[in-house]
C-alpha cells in the first residue's frame, strides 16, 4: 500500500493552490470547519463585546466575574392550613420523646409508601419519563432508609 505524500483533489473543479487541508473523501477535500460552532470557527470575524464574545481571557473573567450580582433566594415555602393545624396540636400537646419517635415513623412510613406508589404506577406507564421515575425511586429509598434509622433508635 502507497501513501502520496501530498494527496491532491482529482476533481476539475477543485482550487489549483493548497488549502493545507489533509483530508479527502472521493477526491474532494473535507472542510475542517464543517459541524463546528460558530463562536470555534477560526474563519469567522473576531469576535467583538456586540457579539457577546469575549476576544480575551482578561474579558471572559470579566464576564463570568458575577460575584457582585446578586443571588436570587429560594422561595420559602408556606405549610398548607392543616400543616399549621397539625403543627399548632403538636405544639400544645406534651409528648414525650417516644411519642415524638412513633409520630416521626408514621409521617416517614406514611410518605414513603405514598413513594412506593408512584413508583408503581409509573412502572406500568409506558410514557411515564425515566428520569421521573429514577427519581422518585431514589427518594423512596431515601424514605426506606431513613425510616429504617429511626427504626433502630433506643430510647431506653
Amino acid at each position: 500500500m502507497s501513501h502520496a505524500s501530498s494527496p491532491e483533489p482529482t476533481d476539475a473543479n477543485a482550487p489549483a493552490q493548497r488549502s493545507g487541508r489533509y483530508r479527502y473523501c472521493a477526491g474532494r477535500p473535507l472542510d475542517p470547519s464543517e459541524g463546528i460552532h460558530p463562536e470555534l470557527n477560526p474563519d469567522d470575524a473576531p469576535a467583538t463585546e456586540e457579539s457577546g464574545v469575549p476576544d480575551s481571557p482578561a474579558a471572559l473573567i470579566a464576564m463570568q466575574d458575577k460575584s457582585n450580582a446578586p443571588r436570587p433566594e429560594k422561595p420559602e415555602r408556606k405549610p398548607s392550613a392543616k400543616v399549621e393545624q397539625v403543627l399548632e396540636l403538636l405544639d400544645r400537646l406534651e409528648t414525650g420523646a417516644a411519642e415524638d419517635l412513633d409520630l416521626v415513623q408514621r409521617l416517614v412510613r406514611k410518605l414513603e409508601n405514598f413513594h412506593d406508589h408512584v413508583v408503581e404506577e409509573m412502572r406500568d406507564d409506558d410514557e411515564a419519563s425515566h428520569s421521573q421515575l429514577i427519581a422518585w425511586s431514589i427518594d423512596a429509598d431515601r424514605l426506606m432508609r431513613s425510616r429504617l434509622l429511626l427504626e433502630s433508635v433506643d430510647l431506653d
